[in-house]
């Protein structure tokens, strides 16, 4: 999975556990992902790739297990 794969809702699902769980690095990237333009989300996504896959990995697991 490549965070550009993934769509809009995805992605800020995996911003707002980066925020909340993810310490203050991963916040700060999830914060300026909120703020980004198109451009500059895409240069996020692609710098940071790592951070997004994992939290929405993170994301889909907490779905899982609370039966969603």
């Amino acid at each position: 999975m490549k965070a550009m794969e993934l769509d809009r809702d995805m992605l800020l699902d995996a911003a707002r556990l980066m925020e909340h769980e993810g310490g203050s690095f991963a916040g700060h990237i999830a914060r300026a992902f909120y703020c980004a333009d198109s451009t500059n989300r895409e240069r996020l996504l692609v710098a940071f790739d790592d951070l997004f896959c994992k939290f929405y990995r993170m994301h889909r697991l907490d779905q899982l297990n609370q039966g969603e």
